[in-house]
Order: C-alpha cells, then structure tokens, then sequence
C-alpha cells in the first residue's frame, strides 16, 4: 500500500519554536539540526508533497506566554487545524484559564510535560486530579507525555476520570534501542482496556538507534498498539522537527508511520481512522 492517498492526512503532533521569541529550558540541544527556529514555511516546506494537508501543534514547554504566541501565530493558516496548549493544573484558577483558553477556535487540548516531573505518579497528586476534574467537566482532551515509569498510573486515571479524553504521546517512550518490550507492552495493554484512552503513532524512531533505526526494529512496538488499541484509537504524529534528528527528511519519517500501520494490518478504511479520522474525532477539530 502506497502513502500517496486519497484523503488527505492530518499529522496530530508536531511543534514550532522561534529562538529570537522565547527562551527554552534545556531545549532545542546546541549543536544539533534542531538548533534554529521552526515555524510555518518551514513545516509546510517539510510536508512537501506528502499527503499530510493538515496538522495539530503540541506545545513545547510550560508557558501561557507560548499559548497566546502560538494561537495568534496559526489565526490565519489553514495547515495548523489545532493547538495543544499548557495550563498549570495545579492553579485554583485553572478553570478561568482554561475557559480563557476556549475562546480562541484553534484551541483544541492541554498537555503537561508529566515525565519531567520527579514523581512518576504525579498525575495521582489530588491537586493535579483537581486539574484534570475540571478538564473533564470543560471537555477539553489531554495528552499524556509519559516514559514507560509513568504508565502503571494511568488505568486509575482513566477509571477516575471516564469522559476525560487522553492521548498517550510518542507510544510512551519504550525502550526501543535495547530492544526492550517488557513492562512496557503489558502497561500498554492495561491502558488500552480504557475507551477514553487514544495513543499516538509518533515519537518511536528518536526512541530507537537515531542513526541506525529499521522498520523492522520498531514494528513489534507499533504492532502491539494497533493490536491494542485497535485502529479506532490511534492517530499519526510526526514529532516534527525533534524527528529530524533521526531521519532528513518529513516524508521519511511519514513513509515509515504508513508503512508501521499497513505492517501492524491495518486496511484502507483502518488508515484513513489512524492517518485522518481519529485527529479530528478526538481534538474536535476540522
């Protein structure tokens, strides 16, 4: 099956950063491809002649000064459908900045850099289910960045939580390089017991041997997700530009999710739910 389709596919997890706009903490790394800015010529350039028409940015650091930067900067593009913002979910007011936040039409999902935080089980914190409570209530999606540590807390967050909608990123970080299944495939499987729980196709080849990485190296990871979670719950990302440390170029990168998901048994209606209708039904966007 070829990647050159008949739908237009939406690429649900990429990000920008402007070096002359903002600070980053520890981020981009110096010395690497990633060490200049990204914004949109540069994503659609990267698109290319790919199917991707359209995409969701993800946020990239802890900053309300970001979320406003990021929504003014995509008002008028069509590429970018959505944004994925950041709010403190430990905030008495986190509802007011939320309901701030709904106001723009791009504003689509919150997401926290949980596997930063020194508690692997800070999602268990009653201040940050405070949090979530309210994220559930506004019926705003969440997006769960996580390393294999963090999985065991999430089947209780998810029962806690039922209407919350969550993605977990980048398939939780497994252990691609050394070849390592185990926890990780039994946590994933607990996760996908779970309906409000979606999981992104994204993040795995910079989790693998960034130099060296094979497709067949990362289809036992991809196929265990799709055969999980089925192909109802999962969505493309490419991580782009992070990606790029791994790969030249966009199409490879998107060449090699297509090719995860045909390997992982997916049809044509199935890759038309993880490379389009999945995005839209999860962050309601259009």
């Amino acid at each position: 099956m070829s990647s050159d389709s008949e739908f237009a596919h939406i690429d649900a997890h990429h990000h920008f950063w402007d070096l002359n706009q903002f600070e980053y903490p520890d981020f981009p790394p110096e010395g690497t491809v990633l060490r200049k800015t990204f914004l949109i010529p540069e994503l659609e350039q990267a698109i290319g002649d790919t199917p991707v028409r359209q995409t969701v940015f993800v946020q990239v650091f802890h900053s309300y000064e970001e979320n406003e930067w990021v929504l003014k900067l995509v008002e008028s593009c069509d590429t970018v459908i959505g944004v994925v913002g950041w709010v403190d979910l430990t905030d008495p007011k986190v509802g007011e900045l939320i309901d701030k936040l709904k106001t723009h039409p791009k504003f689509c999902g919150i997401r926290h850099l949980t596997h930063n935080e020194a508690d692997d089980n800070w999602l268990l914190r009653d201040d940050v289910q405070r949090g979530l409570g309210i994220l559930e209530e506004k019926n705003v999606a969440f997006d769960l960045l996580l390393k294999p540590p963090n999985l065991p807390a999430i089947p209780s967050v998810a029962a806690k939580f039922p209407k919350l909608r969550m993605v977990i990123d980048h398939i939780a970080k497994p252990y691609i390089k050394e070849g390592v299944l185990e926890p990780w495939k039994d946590q994933i499987s607990k996760c996908a017991e779970f309906p409000n729980i979606f999981i992104k196709l994204s993040g795995m080849i910079t989790e693998a041997d960034m130099t060296s990485w094979t497709q067949e190296q990362l289809q036992p990871y991809a196929s265990h997700v799709i055969s999980s979670f089925g192909c109802e719950r999962v969505m493309y990302g490419s991580d782009w530009p992070v990606c790029l440390l791994a790969s030249d170029t966009y199409a490879r990168v998107h060449q090699s999710y297509f090719d995860l998901a045909v390997g992982a048994g997916c049809g044509s209606d199935d890759m038309r739910r993880v490379f389009r209708e999945n995005a839209l039904r999860f962050y309601g966007v259009s």
